[in-house]
């Protein structure tokens, strides 16, 4: 299906305020690390010590993690998708990412309404795992932090139960064997009967920046929901995997832009 150039969110506004109910997905062109420039953000004199030392070091790269990672569970609301927000109020939505660094919960959209099956960067868990239990992710950080400054040497967290090395509880390729699914349960459970009530009413769906790190989580049923509702229109959004299938030729626009210039984000 040809892509349409230069469509905005402002384009669909009467599309998404003649439907019932709205879908979003947000994927990669809309992560904390495509919005957000840490290296100028972050000014704390150590982080920006270990900004030039090794990139590949993967000590370097777990500090510099810890202090991004605690950058954003203290980051206030942010102002990224506040075009997003705008056009959603007052609309029955449901919002899923597949982004695992929770910057979708600092916006103004409503928390309940929100799910992210990959993570949020909110626990650590043991890398095994010995157990299904998960740790609140801001204490540890600041336990690194405190130690690094105070000593100057990078160390790891240790799980309480075997001694094992604690991890960020995201998936990632490298994690999706043993990512520990209980801290997004409720909100997925919310969304799963959410979209029962999708059944032959107006939706409208929204994709922005996915591509096919996990095209199952909602890349693929997005496609399958437009082709079965009847009254569903779809939108796909994203600089290089727009691509639409023909079978939604009429029920669907692939637009190829960037998704933070489709939401007119400044940069």
């Amino acid at each position: 299906m040809k892509a349409k150039e230069r469509h905005m969110l402002k384009d669909y506004v009467s599309r998404i305020q003649d439907a019932d109910l709205v879908l979003v997905g947000i994927g990669p062109e809309l992560s904390a690390y495509e919005l957000i420039d840490f290296k100028t953000e972050i000014q704390n004199e150590h982080y920006q010590k270990l900004l030039r030392m090794d990139e590949e070091d993967k000590d370097v790269i777990w500090m510099r993690q810890a202090y991004e990672r605690h950058y954003l569970l203290n980051h206030s609301q942010v102002p990224y998708f506040k075009k997003l927000e705008e056009v959603l109020d007052q609309k029955d939505y449901f919002v899923i990412t597949s982004n695992n660094d929770g910057l979708i919960f600092h916006s103004g959209l409503d928390k309940n309404r929100l799910t992210a099956p990959c993570g949020s960067g909110d626990f650590f868990q043991c890398k095994g795992p010995c157990s299904e239990q998960l740790y609140p992710a801001e204490l540890g950080l600041e336990d690194l932090i405190r130690h690094y400054e105070t000593t100057g040497k990078i160390e790891h967290l240790e799980c309480p139960k075997c001694g094992a090395p604690l991890v960020y509880n995201i998936r990632t390729e490298d994690t999706k064997s043993t990512y520990i699914e209980g801290a997004y349960l409720n909100s997925w459970a919310a969304y799963t009967k959410w979209l029962q009530t999708t059944l032959n009413k107006k939706l409208f769906i929204l994709e922005l920046g996915e591509g096919f790190g996990v095209p199952g989580l909602f890349r693929w049923p997005f496609e399958k929901m437009a082709f079965y509702n009847e009254k569903a229109y779809m939108v796909r959004v994203n600089r290089t995997l727009y691509q639409i299938g023909e079978e939604l030729k009429g029920k669907a626009d692939a637009v190829k832009m960037d998704s933070k210039d489709f939401l007119e984000i400044e940069r």
